[in-house]
């Protein structure tokens, strides 16, 4: 007897694992551009919903696609790897693209970010251009808090390939951050980061330091770098090195 199949439905009107063709093929009909596959095991099933359906960011300036990758390191957050699935909009209406995350952290706390835009350029792309504000702040916030890697969750497949265009802002912001002058989703600018954490060194810091008393600042991953850019006098084209793996501590 013939094993039955368990079909993989990764774009259609809901997507997961069926068990049979008459639920798959409810899920797939009608969907333009459904991906969908039936396979003998549940594993292989798994790997064909991740592939192609998330990306793995480092702040070591480069990116993997999740291809390959075990099914558990992609939906699972650790203290050094973030997990984020992050989805586009748009409402006619109004003509304003938005975003929303999903930021799963590793102690099953789960935080909900969203955020809105109208560049008239990126109105043509409608949803598109919310998701890719979404992966760009999912990106923006995971090293802001430290992780050194972040997982994220999309649909849209151009979302992978900006990872490979030079000027996308999100290469700019990790690879060239002296060429970032954009916010992302609202977040501050280098010139806002600077400008806080610099009043906080001057007003708050420095008169303690001259009473002699030792400091122990404690913050997120923008954050400390702003700061020990600024202690060291480091540009910010060495922005992401500067700053401190997390949970760890650095005497200046």
């Amino acid at each position: 007897m013939a094993k039955k199949k368990i079909y993989a439905v990764r774009k259609g009107h809901k997507t997961g694992l069926f068990y049979t063709w008459d639920e798959c093929k409810k899920a797939v009909y009608g969907y333009s551009g459904a991906e969908y596959k039936g396979f003998l095991t549940k594993e292989e099933a798994e790997a064909f919903l991740n592939i192609g359906a998330a990306k793995i960011i480092t702040n070591k300036n480069s990116s993997t696609a999740a291809t390959g990758v075990d099914s558990t390191a992609l939906t699972t957050s650790t203290s050094d790897r973030l997990v984020v699935y992050v989805d586009g909009s748009f409402d006619v209406s109004i003509q304003k693209y938005s975003f929303g995350c999903v930021i799963l952290l590793e102690d099953g706390r789960i935080i909900e970010r969203s955020g809105n835009g109208e560049e008239p350029e990126l109105l043509a792309i409608r949803n598109v251009a919310g998701e890719m504000h979404g992966a760009m702040y999912a990106v923006q916030w995971a090293f802001e808090n430290g992780y050194s890697s972040v997982v994220i969750h999309y649909d849209y497949e151009g979302i992978e390939n900006s990872f490979a265009i030079p000027d996308c802002p999100i290469n700019i912001l990790f690879q060239k951050p002296g060429e970032y002058h954009e916010s992302i989703g609202g977040a501050e600018t280098w010139e806002e980061l600077f400008a806080r954490t610099g009043a906080f060194l001057k007003e708050v810091i420095d008169p303690q330091l001259q009473e002699g008393k030792d400091i122990l600042i404690v913050g997120h991953g923008a954050m400390n770098a702003s700061i020990i850019c600024q202690v060291k006098g480091m540009p910010i084209e060495e922005f992401w090195s500067a700053g401190l793996e997390q949970c760890k501590i650095l005497e200046l």
